[in-house]
């Protein structure tokens, strides 16, 4: 019996040591992650306006520099937040922000102030954590924010969203918020049916998504260059030819062009203002700073049927405040609605010119784009969620 005992605490043993050495071996040497403590991608710049990372003089290189900048965000946020959409629910949240690791938590309530809390208390939230990645969830009155202080200084972690410059734990703040406050409340007309539920990409079909990456380039083209009416019947006249020759894909898009096109709209607006106080001020700060980020094609055309509606949904709502005043309102109690359908009715009595038409070349350029996305290894986050479990 001592026998066999000793032979299960030794086999035990060794494979809880081949476990950690292995899960040591795998984050820190064999599927390390990639870092940089500089930005790598360029600044959106035009003499007047500067987003991105360069933006702000300095960046926090630890949690507790982190926590009153967000606070400065949410304040800024919740100043305006009333005149962002008709009758806001995302207003009047708390945030509660674990740095991962520290054992340190923050509560920062509306108006920016910040008081450090204890875990019991966050416990008493009925918050749900998340402390093993950066992420969120929701309490009553707010949001719970996991940061890892490691992510402050790898720009490659979220140097990518221009429209704030900063770590992107605010953007989780607006964006979710909107989807779990706006979207989820009676205002909203509810489809009865969501296609696609499973939230595929559809990658493997390259027409279609190369049709839509022409749609989004086109909608960023009309952003940019305000008061050209040409260039959103453009866009408008790919957007006719997609849903004919791609009927299904259309189906499959909606919803994603409804919902995350609106929340993403919410997002770029929100993150400009809270990001960049000192720039923009107003609305025309605001549209003149949003014709500067879409000329940033780089960052904001994305490849995916679920991805590409945050980015048609959103830079279609932010052609459709120059154009109405109320469509926030008629989007929302029409489900067969999406801002790029609302568009499209705006124009309903202009003679589209003919959609231009993608050569071969131009639908591979698309396909290998795909190809590359799918090489990049999905091991370097798997085994860096296992390393933060076990130590």
């Amino acid at each position: 019996m001592k026998k066999i005992l000793k032979i299960s605490l030794i086999t035990i043993v060794s494979l809880a040591l081949l476990v950690y050495g292995g899960v040591f071996s795998g984050h820190k040497v064999i599927f390390k992650e990639k870092t940089s403590d500089v930005p790598t991608i360029r600044a959106a710049t035009n003499g007047v306006f500067t987003f991105g990372a360069q933006a702000h003089s300095t960046q926090p290189a630890t949690i507790r520099d982190f926590i009153p900048i967000l606070a400065e965000q949410i304040k800024r946020y919740n100043e305006i937040a009333p005149s962002l959409w008709p009758d806001n629910a995302v207003v009047g949240q708390s945030a509660v922000v674990e740095g991962l690791g520290s054992g340190k938590f923050w509560l920062i309530v509306p108006d920016g102030t910040v008081t450090p809390i204890s875990k019991k208390e966050v416990s008493s939230y009925g918050i749900v954590r998340n402390a093993y990645a950066d992420g969120f969830s929701f309490f009553d009155g707010g949001m719970y924010l996991a940061v890892a202080e490691e992510h402050l200084t790898n720009y490659l972690k979220w140097q990518k969203y221009l429209h704030l410059g900063t770590h992107d734990a605010f953007l989780f703040f607006t964006h979710e918020g909107f989807h779990k406050l706006e979207q989820g409340s009676s205002k909203w007309g509810k489809m009865s049916r969501v296609p696609n539920r499973g939230r595929r990409e559809f990658l493997e079909d390259t027409p279609a998504r190369a049709k839509r990456a022409l749609l989004q380039k086109q909608l960023l083209k009309a952003v940019s260059e305000p008061g050209d009416a040409g260039l959103i019947l453009d866009a408008l006249a790919t957007y006719a030819d997609y849903k004919a020759k791609f009927p299904e894909d259309y189906g499959n898009s909606f919803y994603f062009d409804r919902v995350e096109g609106a929340a993403y709209y919410y997002e770029l607006i929100t993150g400009l203002y809270s990001g960049y106080p000192d720039q923009v001020r107003n609305k025309d700060d605001l549209d003149r700073a949003l014709a500067l980020l879409a000329t940033r094609e780089d960052i904001y055309v994305w490849n995916g049927l679920v991805k590409e509606g945050y980015i048609i949904g959103g830079f279609s709502g932010v052609l459709l405040d120059r154009l109405e005043d109320n469509w926030k309102e008629r989007l929302m109690n029409d489900p067969d609605a999406t801002p790029l359908e609302m568009l499209y009715r705006h124009f309903k009595s202009e003679t589209l010119p003919a959609p231009k038409q993608l050569t071969q070349a131009e639908i591979d350029a698309v396909g290998e784009k795909i190809q590359k996305s799918k090489e990049i290894s999905i091991m370097p986050g798997l085994f860096r969620f296992w390393y933060d479990i076990l130590f």
